[in-house]
């Protein structure tokens, strides 16, 4: 396969990306009908013009028709119609003889001329699966065609503006302490406070020269995590994960993981002075550094790190994903409250036996972002995808998520299973995936337990960076549990009824638990479009 690097991605995007292909190269062996029921996934392609299809491609609606079932699904019937608008071109159907697991098809309406806002409904089903429908909204401007955020049936929201002239935030938190201020922290090194709405001039913590160089326009290292510890009103300690230079040689950088104390005189300064190195990850390329930091329920914390970098995990013979004796590709536990500087919890699954204490889970790309339902205590995971798909997963003391024998549901590299004498079956599958005809790169939020807005309460909130790589198209994305360990996915509406014209960086939370998303209109670390909104479900405070 063809790469095409994209170093025009935003400066957090997470990924080297491939150009996509209709189907998964790693499965082409299981060839054999069965009368099996399978599942069939639909999707909307993105609009906008996109590595990912044609140009013209723009004046139609397409979706893809996805066999997510371990047997071929035969005889596909689908359909896609417009309801109500001004418009030529307003249906089509078609039949796909057979779909073997893993791959897609893209059905379409090839051209749509007319004008208005529309619902667009697809449908797909086979002679061994149930029927698959989703439904859209499209914008029809002559011969244009635009999808538009959500669905007649989704929740619709504003974003209100808290801040700007960032450069490119990677964190938005909360202390915990009362004070009722929010602290956003910077890729280049700094650490600010918004008191009151107002993003203060002067930064709580600058680490600018201790953080590697940053390329201007692309970069994935710097400061990448913030965590206030559970009880920082009386002991005033304070995390963070950052990328410094390394002198070990074969490497890019080196992840750092500090604690911090708040200044004795101002509340409003850290105390420079007080870094206390907790631990030291060295990072083969100056990508997939994962980065989250946050305190569980437990009181431990927890430490997202990348499978170190390049493309396809391509590190030794197996890669680090799924090498136990590396912290790369994992998520770490340990214990900062006591050991110097940490001790490791007796639970942790490699404690006593093979494998590297720190390990809570493995076999991860990039789980860039992460968090803590506060209520259930589920730890929700979004690890960045390689070529074709990105993924959600809750994530278990133990558990061994894949990559790179899988990326999301599908195959990627399954001789490494058989290498390592790994049961595929064995592997966590993640509660929710989506493929690079929707968007590129996941980026992990919070399931809402504020008081406002009680029609978000126990969803899943999320979005992703962009859906296209030349245009900021961000997408905001809710989960919603239908039944124990059923997702369904769906898409916020916004309130102008228009694309997100900026790119997603991230998610935070104040101290009442309500939701902010942090945004970049243009990549790098260089111009100050990053921005802070308050996610403000329509219709629904209380």
């Amino acid at each position: 396969m063809k790469y095409k690097l994209l170093f025009f991605m935003s400066t957090i995007s997470i990924c080297f990306t491939a150009v996509l292909s209709s189907t998964n190269p790693g499965i082409t062996a299981q060839k054999n009908i069965s009368n099996e029921q399978t599942i069939l996934g639909l999707e909307f392609v993105s609009s906008g013009f996109n590595v990912d299809y044609k140009l013209s491609e723009i004046f139609g609606i397409s979706a893809v028709i996805r066999n997510k079932g371990q047997v071929p699904a035969t005889n596909i019937h689908w359909n896609m119609n417009l309801s109500g608008g001004m418009a030529i071109g307003k249906k089509a159907s078609g039949t796909i003889p057979i779909l073997y697991p893993s791959e897609v098809s893209i059905i379409k309406i090839p051209f749509i001329i007319g004008f208005g806002t529309t619902q667009v409904t697809a449908m797909a089903n086979a002679d061994n699966t149930n029927i698959s429908i989703i439904t859209g909204r499209v914008k029809i401007t002559g011969i244009k065609v635009e999808l538009l955020p959500g669905s007649n049936d989704t929740l619709k929201i504003t974003l209100e503006k808290i801040a700007d002239t960032l450069k490119a935030p990677t964190i938005l938190t909360n202390a915990g302490d009362g004070s009722g201020r929010l602290f956003i922290a910077e890729q280049t090194g700094e650490i600010y406070i918004i008191n009151n709405s107002v993003l203060q001039p002067t930064p709580f913590l600058d680490l600018s020269d201790k953080i590697t160089k940053l390329i201007p326009f692309y970069d994935e290292r710097g400061l990448l995590g913030l965590a206030f510890h559970p009880d920082y009103e009386t002991n005033g300690q304070f995390y963070v994960y950052y990328t410094a230079p390394t002198s070990e040689t074969g490497f890019n950088c080196q992840s750092v993981i500090a604690q911090y104390h708040v200044s004795a005189e101002d509340p409003d300064k850290a105390d420079v002075n007080s870094e206390k190195i907790i631990l030291t990850i060295q990072e083969p390329d100056f990508n997939h550094n994962g980065g989250e930091i946050a305190f569980g329920p437990d009181g431990y914390l927890y430490i997202g790190v990348g499978d170190g970098g390049g493309e396809g995990d391509e590190h030794g013979e197996t890669g680090n994903g799924q090498n136990i004796t590396t912290l790369l590709g994992k998520i770490l536990r340990i214990d900062v409250d006591t050991g110097d500087p940490y001790s490791v919890p007796a639970d942790n699954p490699f404690v006593g036996i093979n494998g590297s204490d720190e390990i809570y889970a493995y076999g991860f790309r990039n789980p860039f972002r992460f968090s803590f339902d506060m209520e259930t205590g589920r730890l929700f995971v979004g690890d960045v995808g390689q070529d074709l798909w990105e993924e959600i997963d809750i994530v278990e003391n133990g558990g061994n998520y894949g990559w790179r024998i899988m990326e999301g549901n599908d195959m990627y590299d399954p001789a490494l299973a058989t290498l390592l004498g790994i049961d595929i079956n064995t592997l966590l599958r993640p509660i929710h995936d989506y493929s690079h005809f929707v968007a590129h790169c996941v980026i992990s939020g919070y399931v809402y337990r504020g008081l406002n807005y009680p029609s978000l309460v126990g969803k899943y909130v999320f979005g992703d960076w962009s859906s296209t790589y030349f245009q900021p198209r961000g997408k905001l994305f809710y989960l919603e549990e239908s039944q124990p360990n059923v997702w369904v996915q769906k898409e916020f509406r916004l309130e102008n009824d228009e694309p997100l014209h900026t790119r997603v960086l991230g998610f935070g939370l104040d101290e009442a638990n309500e939701l902010y998303v942090i945004t970049q209109r243009f990549p790098g670390p260089i111009l100050k479009s990053g921005e802070v909104w308050h996610i403000v479900v329509d219709g629904g405070m209380m």
